[in-house]
């Protein structure tokens, strides 16, 4: 990667609401070095980024508090405190950028449904209003009101609505005889006015968004913040790739200073995974045939059984791997549960499964 880079004045690569961006804090990696994000960057090593953002997003933060304690005494060269903290601080910016991009973006959307349906609503009680006096037929008199001379269809898009919307209201001014107060029709100039300003309003987008690009609709927003995220993400993966792989040629597999990083130590087994799901089959006379899931980095499972009447579970059979165990001396009212263990380690208990029909 290329070496230390502080923002200054005048450089082409950065734009005002770039995330990550601060004063006297190095430029983050996105931006000094883009990913290619049209190259989906194979798993190096052992290590895998989390695919959960707040967790990869700790881990970022993580990395460069292990950064801050280690990073002269291993020593690091290629990965330092700033650099991890500069990518992890621009990732974290990027999420919160795009969350609120996005927000606005579904409230512009939502306001331009509305805006489009309550036209319509209102053109349709306008078209049965003025099917007395100008008849059920497309004529020269419907075209004067803002309907098209082939047809009375009430239009779908925007585009098309608000033109209907402006004729409309030049009409009724010219013809306030025409006009019905009846709060349930509301058929005035004054409303196709207040329908057309709406629509027009949230065509252009209702809330308006202070940009990279300056002043942006909120889908171009929306769509801005999440390539910024996108590649701060990449970027941020990058880094602690990079970090994990000069931290396997400085630090013993199973080095505590590991965990000052976030990242678990290479050599440390790990507990096996929760046994997801169990189910039981009764066989009759006490007897049943309980079957799991497998998990994760277990080489045996250990089944506990709550017998009917007594408080907590004790251990009541283990298999050398299999996802399947035959039993027998249950009753009714039985409860069992099932977790995978290893040579050093216990997985979390698999739901308790009830015994019934034995």
């Amino acid at each position: 990667m290329p070496g230390p880079d502080f923002p200054t004045f005048g450089d082409k690569r950065i734009r005002y609401g770039m995330p990550g961006l601060r004063y006297g804090v190095r430029l983050p990696s996105y931006i000094t070095d883009p990913p290619n994000l049209t190259v989906k960057q194979k798993g190096r090593h052992s290590m895998q980024t989390p695919t959960d953002p707040d967790a990869k997003e700790t881990l970022g933060f993580n990395a460069a508090d292990g950064a801050t304690q280690f990073q002269a005494s291993l020593p690091l060269k290629a990965n330092l405190h700033d650099d991890i903290l500069a990518d992890a601080q621009a990732f974290s910016d990027a999420r919160r950028g795009y969350d609120s991009a996005d927000a606005k973006c579904r409230t512009a959307t939502g306001n331009l449904r509305i805006g489009r349906d309550n036209a319509k609503s209102w053109l349709t009680s306008a078209k049965n209003l003025l099917i007395p006096t100008l008849g059920k037929k497309p004529s020269a008199a419907w075209t004067e009101a803002g309907w098209s001379d082939q047809s009375l269809a009430i239009p779908q898009s925007e585009d098309q609505l608000m033109p209907m919307l402006r004729t409309q209201q030049t009409y009724l001014t010219a013809r306030p005889a025409l006009a019905v107060t009846d709060p349930r029709y509301n058929y005035t100039a004054a409303r196709a006015g207040e329908l057309l300003a709406a629509l027009q309003f949230a065509l252009t987008n209702a809330d308006p968004v202070a940009g990279p690009l300056g002043v942006e609709p909120a889908g171009v927003a929306a769509d801005t913040a999440l390539n910024y995220r996108n590649l701060a993400e990449a970027a941020l993966d990058r880094r602690l790739h990079g970090l994990y792989a000069e931290l396997e040629q400085l630090l013993d597999p199973l080095d505590p200073r590991w965990t000052a990083f976030g990242f678990d130590a290479p050599g440390a087994v790990k507990s096996p995974d929760l046994v997801a799901a169990a189910t039981f089959e009764a066989l009759g006379a006490g007897k049943g045939k309980l079957s799991w899931t497998g998990a994760t980095r277990a080489i045996r499972y250990q089944i506990h059984r709550q017998a009917t009447g007594t408080s907590g579970y004790k251990l009541f059979a283990h298999t050398s791997g299999e996802t399947e165990k035959l039993l027998s001396g249950l009753a009714v009212g039985d409860k069992l549960k099932v977790r995978g263990v290893n040579d050093t380690n216990e997985g979390p208990f698999s739901p308790e499964v009830n015994v019934a029909g034995v």
